[in-house]
């Protein structure tokens, strides 16, 4: 029996067909996002002539070591992390040594006071132990005190042995304190400017403040100079940071650029278009771009219109 194709039944057909059709031309006519985890990219990083590494230090710092020949410690006059301003009283020797002297010494006088035969030696010895006294009950007690303005560091309140470290006082002001070879002081100057960096990222200008006339160190080959450069105060003491003297210029390669003046870069899971100037580099397949690009960007290569939306 023949199987007959009603009217209704063939427009049903030819809708079907009509929909899936129309389905798979919006499916192909719409972009996909690209899979950023397979795109080859290159981080930016600006050239540079000279690195070396520094380390965050107090501006100013002041170590109190312990000095036994002064006495016993009696009293620390100051509270851990406490600010404190110069002259202030940090704390306070008592020696009892010399107060054994000083007792010995006031014997002796009080029996020379004592009736007797005068003599006229006797006025002259008087007034020298009284002197003698004097003198050592002015070193009875010794109090240190602050040259500088800053923060307090307790480290050693009972100290025992000579030269022991009791505590350290740190200006608020920080800076960065670098050793850098005969060879790469040639290009540092005071008042320069510097990057300083972690990682590869730039942090911070730097400026440099301060070059050491004088060697630090000398070895048969070479010889190590100090360089003080300005820093952020917000950052601990103890911190390393890379320091640059970078060139404005950032050198890629030719593959990344993008319909003559342009780049691609990848940015919180998108690719975003970049315009860019640039010259060219006296590396074979470089160029040099002055502008258009930060430090660490993820910069796309051999970037194609594909990857973009809607690029005109």
């Amino acid at each position: 029996m023949k199987k007959l194709f009603t009217p209704l039944s063939i427009l049903s057909t030819i809708l079907l067909l009509l929909i899936i059709s129309f389905g798979y031309y919006i499916y192909t006519k719409v972009p996909k996002e690209p899979n950023l985890s397979k795109l080859e990219t290159i981080e930016a990083k600006p050239q540079t002539t000279l690195t070396f590494s520094g380390i965050q230090q107090a501006e100013q710092s002041f170590t109190l070591y312990f000095t036994p020949k002064l006495g016993t410690i009696s009293d620390i006059l100051v509270k851990n992390e406490g600010t404190i301003t110069p002259h202030t009283p940090l704390l306070e020797y008592y020696n009892p040594n010399i107060e054994k002297l000083i007792a010995t010494k006031k014997k002796t006088l009080s029996s020379l006071q004592q009736p007797q035969t005068n003599t006229k030696t006797l006025p002259l010895q008087q007034y020298e132990l009284t002197n003698q006294i004097q003198e050592l009950q002015s070193r009875l007690r010794t109090q240190v005190f602050s040259p500088i303005k800053g923060k307090v560091t307790l480290l050693n309140e009972f100290p025992s042995k000579p030269l022991t470290k009791m505590m350290v006082i740190n200006s608020d002001r920080r800076m960065i304190r670098a050793i850098v070879s005969e060879s790469q002081l040639k290009q540092l100057k005071v008042k320069q400017n510097v990057n300083v960096t972690s990682n590869h990222s730039k942090l911070f200008t730097g400026n440099i403040r301060y070059i050491s006339p004088v060697p630090s160190k000398i070895t048969k080959k070479d010889s190590f100079y100090r360089v003080d450069i300005s820093s952020d105060d917000q950052y601990p003491i103890g911190r390393h940071f890379d320091i640059d003297i970078g060139s404005a210029y950032f050198e890629l390669p030719k593959s990344v650029i993008y319909k003559d003046h342009f780049i691609l870069i990848t940015h919180n899971k998108k690719i975003i278009k970049r315009s860019i100037k640039y010259i060219k580099s006296q590396k074979s397949g470089y160029i040099m771009v002055s502008d258009g690009i930060n430090i660490g960007e993820k910069i796309i290569v051999h970037p194609t219109s594909s990857l973009l939306k809607n690029d005109k």
